[in-house]
């Protein structure tokens, strides 16, 4: 593989859910994506999504991890 290659894959966040923590509740998974400061954070949750328990699996990657840059935003007054 090219090197450019090999960085676009670095930009794959991935997530694995157990398949038992799935007998639960069957009726779906809500995945959140979410961009921060620092990376990118993926939730996924039973439906519905405000369910108690918590998260099925969560996981992270960090803007730097997967070589990208982050500038500050120009503003305008």
């Amino acid at each position: 593989m090219s090197n450019t290659t090999d960085k676009m894959l670095d930009r794959y966040v991935y997530l694995h859910i157990e398949p038992g923590s799935l007998k639960r509740r069957p009726q779906g998974i809500t995945v959140h994506v979410k961009l921060d400061d620092e990376g990118v954070v993926v939730d996924a949750w039973h439906e519905p999504a405000d369910a108690v328990g918590g998260a099925l699996a969560s996981t992270y990657k960090t803007y730097n991890e997967m070589g990208v840059e982050v500038t500050p935003a120009e503003t305008t007054t």
